[in-house]
């Protein structure tokens, strides 16, 4: 019930002003080098995610001697509008992309772990669909269908209420974001995949984020689940606390 009123409050992102071309000089970033390290780490925040969010991880980071790059995007790139949600995300996947690229190239790093929160798990996954330069992926409460979630999300019912009052229905917005969908956007074979689930889940309820895990492996990806008897909010935090418990470098 919280969740849902909250929602009601979160009705400023209505209307996003932010565009493809604009989006740019709005994204922040935090990379920490360090020398002759072989592996980076890159955190793709959820929705409204901030840099602070990941001190503990670049912390962790450190210690391991593995390189640290961690994101934060404007709240707007996810809105009730239709087309330019989509060219956001097409335009955070090019940036990103081509970003973690350059710096393979640069620092010659042999490992990339991707981490993706929540959200992050879209626009995450147009990141490493088919993408070489990509080892590791760690999504931690993610979904499976953009359009699926926010349309069932309990934090995401204001979009769900513009969308239906410009005409348009759960099945259209899946059909039109079908690129966006995790379910439909697949790393390269030799990535390995960790999915943390939230089984009281109830920002993306925990039917939605295993039906992942399932195409996933119905594609003989190299995916391991773990879930906790957690909510959303509760996994992202245990997550962000306590990152050593997930990952292995």
């Amino acid at each position: 019930m919280l969740d849902y009123l909250i929602s009601r409050f979160n009705s400023f992102t209505l209307g996003s002003d932010i565009t493809a071309e604009n989006l740019r000089p709005q994204i922040k970033r935090n990379f920490k080098y360090i020398p002759a390290s072989k592996i980076i780490i890159i955190c793709l925040p959820g929705w409204g995610g901030k840099l602070n969010k990941w001190k503990f991880l670049e912390k962790y980071a450190s210690g391991s001697r593995a390189s640290f790059l961690a994101y934060e995007f404007p709240r707007g790139i996810f809105s009730d509008q239709k087309d330019r949600t989509r060219e956001l995300f097409e335009e955070v996947n090019t940036f990103v992309r081509d970003e973690i690229k350059n710096l393979k190239d640069k620092y010659k790093f042999e490992k990339c772990i991707l981490v993706c929160i929540s959200l992050a798990s879209s626009y995450g996954s147009l990141i490493y669909k088919d993408n070489p330069d990509i080892n590791e992926i760690i999504l931690v409460a993610p979904g499976e269908d953009i359009a699926k979630d926010m349309w069932h999300g309990c934090r995401t019912q204001h979009f769900r209420k513009s969308y239906e009052k410009q005409g348009f229905n759960e099945a259209q917005l899946i059909e039109a974001w079908s690129g966006l969908a995790s379910k439909n956007n697949f790393p390269t074979r030799g990535a390995k995949i960790k999915i943390l689930l939230g089984r009281s889940d109830g920002v993306i309820p925990y039917e939605f984020s295993h039906v992942l895990v399932e195409i996933y492996k119905q594609f003989r990806l190299n995916v391991v689940e773990r879930t906790f008897p957690l909510g959303h909010y509760f996994l992202i935090s245990y997550f962000l606390l306590l990152p050593g418990h997930f990952l292995q470098l």
